[in-house]
């Protein structure tokens, strides 16, 4: 079975080390949060989206994203803090999906309540911007066995940048699981498998455990083949 093979390529992990920087501009009210929306950098729609999820690591709040936070708590807006929330960032394969899904979840809320536009919120939302360095760690594989004990011993974040970030950080419609899987021993459906996975509906951990289940059930089968054959 495919599962025998042993990679040329291995897997290699990594984390990330990240630091936040002053974006320098700033939003009081709704209408200005609409207005930085459009015109923030993608690296500063990244900072408050993929990263401030990345930082909840558990993701026990379902209000997981920046915008979501500021508008529950400095707007006081619950309903417009839940359906920013709802923002399905697996949907969105680039950053501008991400910015659009946004900046329409607003233009519709300040649509439906325009007296929510200029109401100064308890604190500005200053939006910011962030440098991310890969930082490659000695943990590599190149078997099925050995890329199952990578991910069990994977660090949240660690986790987080091989599985989430790669689907919109890299404008990719995949994670690093399923493309080295896929691509260096020939496990497709395995693959799909994993990259089905939808974190959003679960937790870091979760979906770790999840991955760990699959491999577990793609080990099972081969050995399970090996002992038919003999």
């Amino acid at each position: 079975m495919s599962g025998n093979r042993v990679a040329e390529a291995p897997f290699e992990t990594y984390t990330l080390a990240h630091v936040s920087r002053m974006g320098g501009q700033a939003a009081s009210t709704l209408r200005e949060l609409a207005q930085g929306l459009e015109t923030c950098s993608d690296e500063s729609i990244y900072h408050h989206t993929i990263v401030a999820i990345r930082n909840q690591l558990a993701l026990t709040d379902n209000l997981a994203n920046d915008f979501a936070q500021w508008a529950r708590n400095s707007l006081k807006r619950e309903d417009l803090a839940s359906h920013l929330a709802t923002a399905d960032m697996k949907d969105c394969q680039t950053i501008g999906d991400l910015r659009g899904a946004f900046c329409e979840i607003v233009r519709a809320y300040l649509e439906a309540c325009p007296e929510a536009a200029d109401e100064a919120a308890e604190n500005p939302f200053y939006f910011c911007e962030g440098m991310e360095v890969a930082v490659p760690l000695r943990s590599t594989a190149r078997t099925l066995e050995e890329f199952r004990q990578c991910v069990q011993e994977m660090s949240g974040e660690s986790f987080y940048l091989h599985f989430v970030a790669p689907r919109t950080r890299r404008e990719m419609q995949s994670n690093d699981f399923s493309m080295w899987l896929e691509k260096s021993l020939g496990l497709s459906e395995l693959a799909a498998k994993i990259n089905d996975i939808d974190v959003m509906d679960s937790t870091l951990d979760g979906a770790k455990e999840r991955i760990l289940e699959l491999l577990d059930a793609e080990r099972a089968a081969r050995l399970k083949a090996i002992t038919a054959s003999n």
